[in-house]
């Protein structure tokens, strides 16, 4: 039962790690490191349990240990502490440590102390992280957001059981989702992100806004934050908190390329480009892709959807030019609506309060259609 395990401690405390039972855990690995060191995130790569020197007297011990959490809030960590108070128990639980080991190492129980932390993750294994789709738009006003929000509805109304489905808008500068839902932003990503190491699933909570049956979301902040000031591990943190408490979690993001945002995407099940069949979009969206493409992004992740299609003869570039062009598969062909969409919008509804016959609403419900494997666990 034991978790995958690595064990960063000073090098004077790793003689107990071959003693007894702890010799035989064949998913322990151990690294000698000073406590002030940092730890990369690669050390933590597929890590299901850490356990970390920790000193509360020295603030580079702490700071390491804030910054682990951020690069991976899912992992379990236990302090290894010597001569550990309650006051010092208390200090680190606050920092999210799940429970402390005393220095030097006793072998017999820091084994155990692994196997009871594998044996609950066993169990936890059943319930999987929410999917996560990734909103890209080829350029400005593309109709991404719009479709965003139509795609979640969707997905709420078509499930078999009842699912919620977060909505978490990443254009930290532009983002109008809070307007497309007629949410209040008051309470937007903007607290979730400076709250650094305070951050956790209450916090979330009282930050997301309900919108409707099974929809909840994350907006934007009212005030423009510069892009590069963002911290990549706490977005990648606040993702996986949505994927923890919600089922599906959709992401609108900014059409400004950074490193925080390429790491988002990158994490993402899926990507869905939204473009049009004019010469701009297209060139500014095989950009996007060929940028996908040099960061490790396969092209087997990105859907593309064409939006405000039309089929007249005028039109010079055709769906299928788009799929060539791009090298991706066009999974979704969205029609143009003149009225009833640009009125629901303007009044923060959905178009589907007005008709569900309207040919943007029924180009929506073909694409959740094809969605329909994101909730099928859920329903399970």
């Amino acid at each position: 039962m034991a978790a995958k395990t690595a064990v960063i401690a000073d090098a004077q405390w790793m003689s107990a790690m071959a003693q007894g039972a702890l010799g035989m855990l064949s998913d322990v690995t151990v690294l000698s490191l000073k406590p002030d060191a940092g730890v990369d995130r690669e050390h933590l790569r597929e890590i299901e349990l850490l356990v970390l020197e920790v000193d509360a007297e020295v603030t580079a011990t702490l700071d390491r240990l804030a910054a682990i959490k951020r690069m991976r809030p899912d992992m379990e960590v236990i302090a290894a502490v010597k001569n550990a108070d309650m006051q010092v128990m208390r200090s680190l639980l606050r920092h999210g440590v799940s429970d402390v080991v005393s220095l030097p190492f006793n072998a017999d129980e820091l084994t155990a102390q692994i196997c009871t932390v594998g044996a609950r993750l066993a169990e936890s294994q059943n319930v999987p992280l929410a999917p996560t789709i990734s909103f890209v738009g080829s350029l400005g006003r593309s109709g991404s957001t719009c479709i965003l929000h139509h795609l979640a509805d969707a997905l709420v109304r078509q499930a078999d059981r009842p699912i919620r489905c977060c909505l978490i808008d990443l254009d930290l500068q532009a983002g109008q989702l809070s307007a497309h839902a007629r949410v209040d932003n008051s309470r937007s990503i903007f607290n979730l992100l400076e709250a650094e190491e305070r951050l956790d699933q209450d916090m979330l909570r009282n930050v997301v806004t309900k919108a409707g049956d099974g929809l909840y979301i994350l907006p934007a902040p009212q005030e423009i934050l510069p892009l590069e000031q963002v911290d990549a591990d706490q977005v990648l943190r606040i993702v996986a908190l949505a994927r923890a408490e919600f089922d599906v979690v959709l992401l609108d993001m900014p059409s400004a390329w950074t490193n925080w945002s390429l790491s988002v995407v990158a994490e993402s099940e899926r990507i869905m480009l939204v473009t049009e069949q004019s010469l701009e979009h297209l060139r500014q969206s095989r950009r996007i892709v060929e940028l996908f493409s040099e960061v490790g992004i396969a092209k087997d992740k990105v859907d593309v959807v064409v939006n405000r299609s039309t089929k007249t003869r005028s039109r010079t570039i055709s769906v299928q030019d788009v799929a060539d062009t791009l090298g991706t598969n066009v999974i979704a062909e969205i029609r143009e609506d003149r009225g009833e969409l640009a009125q629901a919008v303007d009044e923060g509804k959905l178009v589907t309060s007005y008709s569900r016959r309207n040919v943007f609403a029924q180009g929506i419900e073909t694409l959740a259609e094809r969605f329909a494997d994101l909730t099928k666990e859920v329903q399970s």
